[in-house]
């Protein structure tokens, strides 16, 4: 019972620690601050 228990509290700290870096990763990405900026069509120049 006591193995059981074990392999479930790593498994759930586990779990907890990638979700953790995930959801960390998830909101950088999509926060306002982080987002690029368009260039306006003026700015891009053709060959």
């Amino acid at each position: 019972m006591k193995s059981c228990l074990g392999i479930l509290l790593i498994f759930f700290t586990l779990v907890a620690v990638i979700g953790g870096g995930a959801f960390l990763w998830y909101v950088s990405h999509t926060s306002e601050f982080s987002r690029k900026v368009p260039h306006p069509p003026s700015a891009i120049q053709h060959p």
